[in-house]
């Protein structure tokens, strides 16, 4: 039995937009953010950690960004080429600010949100010359910092972008952003940032239930 489990309550699953969400009447909410390079495991670690919690009682929201919602589905579904990767960039922010305001009235419903991306993302990949072209990453800090609210713990999966490449290899669609060269420019600006802004960096190759069991046992000690 994982360490983390204990006496839990009854649990029941609702939806909240296109995240899935545990019901609980005990336990408070909190903020956990899971950064890295494509192929780093952030979607398959957040739905771990909110499986796991929820069975600890919590109520819990697994969501990403971009988002499902109206501006995010934009983004997603290609709708934004042959723009400037400042305006790209904007619209990743404008989908920060109304994915923020959701976050916010999930927590304060003692709901806890475990994201999948949020500011460090838009900073790390906007910053590190996508196409030849470099935002200032100052600009994009400060163009985040009216519209974010800070998590309780943000995690970095840190790994090579060769052997992150090499997990996602099989996938149907490839993304713009999924070049090695580019990624390992993108792995140096979220080392940088994790030192900046005190991230959790943990290896990315690690044991996905042992990663799942530190940032849990981290992450309860911050809430």
């Amino acid at each position: 039995m994982c360490c983390w489990k204990g006496c839990r309550p009854k649990q029941s699953v609702l939806k909240a937009g296109n995240d899935t969400v545990g019901e609980s009447e005990f336990l408070k909410g909190g903020f956990l953010v899971i950064e890295g390079i494509d192929g780093a495991g952030k979607s398959t670690l957040c739905k771990m950690i909110g499986e796991h919690l929820a069975e600890d009682g919590y109520s819990t929201a697994v969501t990403q960004e971009p988002t499902h919602d109206e501006i995010g589905s934009f983004i997603r579904e290609g709708g934004v080429r042959g723009i400037s990767q400042k305006a790209e960039a904007l619209l990743f922010v404008a989908d920060r600010a109304v994915h923020t305001e959701r976050i916010s009235k999930l927590i304060e419903k003692d709901i806890i949100v475990i994201c999948d991306r949020y500011f460090a993302s838009t900073v790390a990949y906007q910053s590190s010359g996508l196409n030849g072209e470099t935002l200032d990453r100052e600009w994009l800090i400060n163009l985040n910092r009216p519209i974010m609210i800070t998590p309780d713990l943000t995690v970095l999966l840190d790994i090579d972008p060769q052997k992150g490449l090499s997990r996602i290899e099989n996938r149907e669609m490839t993304s713009k952003f999924e070049e090695s060269e580019y990624l390992g420019n993108v792995r140096k600006e979220f080392l940088r940032l994790a030192g900046e802004f005190d991230f959790m960096v943990i290896d990315a190759e690690e044991d996905q239930n042992a990663i799942a069991e530190r940032v849990i046992k981290e992450f309860k000690e911050k809430i």
